[in-house]
């Protein structure tokens, strides 16, 4: 679609650095011009209209009503009857304040240049053009300030329009900074007023004054500045200012200190909100604080009045009531307040599901080991069904002897299982002297081979130990396949301290992938859980010894259950 030339120049005058290029220049001209005769005036006009253009608060796309327009005509006429000395210099330092903010709202410093060349031609119109007007001062002088004034003027703005002939300075800034804008205003004008007092209490001449009085203003600024930021290590003025904005009179890192405090002490939820609500009652102007998170989770302090303010943040709602109406920074403030408490409150929720997944976890833990042991046991009573049901037949008094002296054992170590059931816990099974448990293993075992001597002095916890061979025993039998059943024995190594008991098979290795994550975590497993060696691992590391896996080939693999010694990491 075609673009008319109309549009088009429209659409270049919008452009933050052409109407700021061409403001300046009218403003130039008709200062040159003067503004005694029709053409000045004429060319003043011209200025207040590209400043309409250029201004950053409202957009220049904006269509203007009939209300808006006849004050605009009226303010025009206004100034331009009231048009005096006085009156440009108080134009020119409000337009020196806003061309401040528009550079301020720029992020790189050459964008920022042109809005600083407007600055400082603005504020030298100012000193040396507009300001001697109303003085009494030297023609001379006077004029030379001026020719200083308009010839500098010229430099400017060519500079000003060269620069706007940029695309990356053609862009709008962000949203001004109006406190940028406020302070330069306040500083050009105590430059003028503090010259002009200087003049009429000291008699001195206007040039004088106004070094005097830029000498004093630059003084103050530079104690200002190192006040607002004096560096080496201790807060300044703005550091003070930023913790009443956000706390207004009570400091912010105090009332966090005292709801963390809080969280930590109240042994529930709704003692915690209590708590919280009792410290912002003591915010000035709050007679009342109500909440609710959810339902029979809700309360009350103090009394809300007439004025109330609700705040939700997630699941928490908190009502403020205040003797009067609330301004918007301290609406805002509250807003924060009321956001940590939701944070601490879900956070206070998080923990508590922590503990019940934990509690979950344990329970978990407890019936899968106890189904490992129910399983074993299982396995045992299948093999002694077995033996009777087949031995009987061939020697009656061999079986009857093997099932006298099993079913003890057996029951032996059902009761253990019911008693680990009622109590859940790690296990504390009493120790039983090597000797004794190996000749019981020996007997129950007699499938597998038992090879070594056990340490007649070493005593030995003899449910862990009987978990470990079962559950070894077992995970080698299940690697039968068409060559048949592994073969099996249990081995007794070392002495004392460095006593070991392994459970070696000449079955196939365990695969790389599952042997990394054997007792860390649970591994699947297609005869069983999978967690049955994590478990076995655990307990042992609660009861001092370590399950490891010693060797892993095909043809040889071997289950170790041994101490851990000193500087041992090996798991």
């Amino acid at each position: 679609m075609a673009v008319s030339a109309g549009d088009q120049w429209r659409d270049t005058v919008r452009k933050p650095g052409h109407a700021l290029a061409a403001m300046l220049a009218c403003l130039q001209l008709a200062l040159v011009a003067g503004f005694d005769g029709w053409a000045g005036r004429m060319l003043l006009t011209a200025h207040l209209g590209a400043f309409l253009l250029w201004q950053p608060m409202v957009s220049a796309n904006r269509r203007l009503d009939v209300m808006p327009l006849v004050l605009l005509l009226a303010g025009l006429v206004a100034f331009q009857w009231a048009l005096g000395w006085v009156s440009l210099s108080v134009w020119l330092c409000m337009l020196a304040g806003l061309v401040v903010a528009q550079a301020a709202s720029r992020s790189a410093r050459r964008e920022r240049l042109p809005d600083l060349l407007g600055f400082g031609y603005l504020v030298l119109v100012l000193l040396a053009w507009v300001v001697p007007l109303g003085v009494p001062l030297d023609p001379d002088v006077r004029s030379l300030l001026a020719r200083l004034a308009r010839d500098s003027g010229y430099v400017v703005v060519v500079l000003v329009a060269l620069a706007a002939l940029t695309k990356r300075w053609q862009r709008a800034g962000a949203l001004p900074d109006f406190a940028a804008a406020a302070t330069a205003m306040l500083a050009v004008g105590v430059i003028v007023l503090t010259a002009l007092a200087f003049m009429f209490l000291t008699g001195a001449s206007y040039e004088r004054a106004l070094l005097q009085s830029v000498g004093s203003v630059a003084v103050v600024l530079l104690m200002l500045g190192w006040l607002w930021n004096p560096r080496g290590g201790y807060s300044g003025v703005a550091l003070l200012l930023s913790r009443r904005a956000l706390a207004g009179s009570l400091p912010l890192e105090e009332w966090l200190g005292e709801v963390s405090e809080e969280a930590r002490n109240a042994p529930s939820a709704t003692a915690f909100l209590a708590a919280a609500a009792s410290r912002m009652l003591e915010l000035p102007g709050v007679t009342g604080v109500a909440w609710q998170a959810e339902p029979g989770l809700d309360g009350s302090v103090g009394r809300l009045g007439r004025h109330t303010n609700r705040i939700a943040h997630g699941d928490l709602v908190v009502t403020i009531g205040t003797r009067g109406t609330a301004d918007a920074v301290t609406l805002w403030r509250w807003d924060l307040m009321v956001n940590i408490l939701a944070e601490f409150l879900v956070s206070r929720r998080q923990a508590a599901d922590l503990a019940e997944i934990g509690y979950l976890r344990a329970i978990h833990e407890t019936g899968a080991r106890l189904t490992h042991d129910v399983k074993n046991l299982l396995q045992s009573f299948e093999a002694i069904l077995y033996a009777a049901e087949s031995g009987f037949n061939r020697d009656p008094e061999g079986t009857q002897a093997l099932i006298q002296r099993q079913l003890p054992t057996l029951a032996a170590r059902l009761r253990l299982t019911l008693d680990k059931l009622r109590q859940p816990g790690p296990d504390a099974s009493e120790s039983i002297m090597l000797p004794d448990w190996w000749a019981r293993l020996q007997v129950r075992l007699h499938d597998v081979a038992c090879v070594g001597s056990p340490d007649p002095m070493l005593s030995v916890p003899a449910g862990l130990f009987d978990r470990f061979v079962d559950n070894c025993v077992q995970n080698a039998r299940d690697k039968a396949d068409s060559r048949g059943r592994p073969t099996i024995a249990v081995h007794l190594r070392g002495e004392g301290r460095g006593f070991a008991l392994e459970v070696r098979d000449d079955g196939m290795a365990v695969p790389p992938e599952r042997a990394t994550r054997l007792m860390r975590e649970p591994v699947a497993s297609d005869a069983g859980l999978g967690v049955g060696l994590m478990q076995l691992a655990r307990e042992a590391a609660l009861l001092g010894w370590r399950v490891r896996l010693a060797e892993n080939r095909d043809g040889g693999v071997c289950f170790r259950l041994d101490r851990p010694q000193a500087g041992d990491t090996t798991r």
